[in-house]
């Protein structure tokens, strides 16, 4: 790293000045390469006072390594160079940061696989850098899972908890582990596996039984399915279910029947690289599998239940499919029909969503985006912002990004940034690394739509301590038969986002410290 051009901790995660900052990629270097840390002016500029500060730091120092156990030092191997654990621990250090989809981690699985080339370079990994082949092992689950199914996914998190067990009177003093190790990316791992405690409960005897089905590939996967955030409700719910007390195997002890898909993720992740027309087949399948549901035609599915997680409901024929069954999503108005011209926009569906028989249910925020709102929530007295928002938006520099907010017509994120952004006393803008901090430091923390109605802001919102103001006209918030949302949020009509936004809450402010 020594004598490269530019900032040599920019090259720790496998990146080089070359690659990233050569003058053929244009004045801002390689767009790939760059974060909202690692930036073309910290990486490709020659490093001078406050560069470095931008980027991760090692918790410890050259000269206490050689007093650490042997197993903590992470010198390096003749299978794993020690360059591999630098880079892992940085990434993670950088994730708790800017979140755990930023572009810059190493190939996890290249690195487990380097460790277990064979059993002598395996001893030699454990023997290296235990506590880094245990975060390398956790890490690379979701890969295991896809190659060696769940009998993998089982012994793998077996062999973590032996090298830990191994290490464990020296675990606490490792602080690459402690500090470096994003282990919020791991905490779903036990409710999605079935050894979380809640499970080992008995199920009230007042509670309804579910049968839970084996929809096979459309529901498999979970640990990798998770991985796509806050649409993951559609694996979530299927593993609390799968697992909990209240599951029966026998159907003919059922209350009711729920049918797991992993829609979103067949979507993002198992139809890339498809066709058209080869998409529509695999969907017409799910289709009918659903159809031929076995238990199906005891009440004509008015027993059965389903879940759409994202803001398109992403099944064929599902109004047929439904009609009579109970569909819990976290959109009430999902989105079709896309165009694919300009000045045409998405629609929405306006009696997809049936209140008397189906549930609004919230999306998931990531454990790790969870945990950082939660440690950065600040007393409401000694909070530095009136109001908060930082997002993509039709505007983005990202052309997939700005065409998704731009064919739903999304206008009030843009209204945000032209009317609000520059007051002295918010921060309103684009998406940033200290997102979780500047939340946090919000009295007020705006909840615009994004392509669709539902925003997943409301419940960051709540996580940072901030009060969410939901500007989504369309919204129908989740439970809001028992839970009285107007108690502790507030909704701003979308046609007003402007200075009479920011006058009322800042008056509602005065008016608290008045009295």
């Amino acid at each position: 790293i020594a004598g490269l051009p530019g900032n040599p901790d920019c090259w720790r995660s496998g990146f080089s000045w070359q690659e990233c900052c050569n003058a053929n990629f244009g004045p801002e270097g390689n767009a790939q390469c760059f974060d909202m840390i690692y930036t073309y002016g910290v990486c490709c500029t020659d490093a001078s006072p406050g560069l470095a500060s931008a980027v991760p730091t090692d918790c410890r120092t050259p000269e206490e390594v050689p007093s650490l156990p042997r197993p903590l030092q992470c010198l390096g191997t003749a299978w794993v160079p020690v360059s591999d654990w630098e880079a892992f621990f940085f990434a993670h250090q950088l994730s708790q940061v800017l979140g755990t989809s930023f572009k810059g981690w190493p190939d996890v699985m290249v690195i487990l696989n380097k460790a277990n080339a064979s059993s002598e370079a395996y001893k030699a990994s454990v023997e290296d850098c235990a506590l880094g082949l245990a975060a390398v092992l956790l890490h690379s689950l979701p890969g295991i899972e896809s190659s060696q199914g769940q009998a993998g996914v089982q012994r793998a998190y077996e062999e973590v908890s032996r090298i830990r067990s191994e290490v464990s009177q020296f675990e606490e003093s490792d602080c690459r582990w402690t500090r470096m190790v994003n282990h919020g990316m791991f905490a779903h791992y036990p409710m999605l596996l079935g050894i979380d405690a809640r499970f080992i409960q008995q199920c009230p005897p007042d509670a309804p039984r579910i049968f839970v089905y084996d929809m096979k590939g459309i529901a498999d996967q979970p640990l990798s399915c998770a991985r796509i955030g806050f649409w993951a409700s559609e694996v979530y719910i299927d593993r609390f279910l799968r697992h909990s007390p209240c599951r029966v195997l026998d159907w003919r002890k059922a209350d009711l029947f729920f049918a797991p898909a992993y829609l979103t993720c067949w979507e993002l992740q198992k139809t890339r690289g498809f066709t058209l027309a080869e998409k529509d087949q695999s969907a017409q399948a799910l289709a009918d599998q659903v159809r031929d549901l076995p238990h199906w035609k005891r009440r004509e599915g008015l027993d059965h239940v389903f879940l759409f997680g994202a803001s398109a409901w992403q099944l064929p024929r599902w109004r047929d499919l439904f009609a009579r069954s109970i569909v819990l999503a976290v959109e009430s108005r999902p989105i079709f029909d896309c165009p694919s011209g300009k000045d045409v926009y998405c629609k929405h569906c306006e009696d997809c969503f049936q209140p008397w028989k189906d549930l609004v249910m919230p999306p998931v925020t990531p454990r790790p985006v969870a945990s950082s709102l939660l440690s950065h929530s600040k007393p409401m007295e000694d909070r530095q912002y009136v109001m908060a928002w930082h997002g993509q938006h039709a505007e983005a520099a990202d052309e997939e990004v700005r065409r998704a907010y731009t064919i739903t017509n999304e206008t009030v994120r843009l209204e945000l940034l032209r009317n609000l952004g520059r007051l002295p006393d918010v921060s309103i803008s684009g998406p940033v690394a200290h997102y979780a901090a500047v939340m946090g430091n919000a009295k007020f923390c705006l909840c615009p739509k994004g392509a669709s109605s539902y925003t997943s802001r409301v419940f960051e919102a709540l996580f940072a301590g901030c009060v969410p103001v939901i500007l989504s006209d369309d919204v129908r918030l989740p439970f809001d038969d028992i839970v009285d949302w107007s108690s502790f949020s507030i909704r701003w009509p979308m046609a007003i986002t402007d200075m009479r936004l920011y006058n009322y809450l800042h008056g509602l402010l005065v008016h608290r410290l008045d009295h």
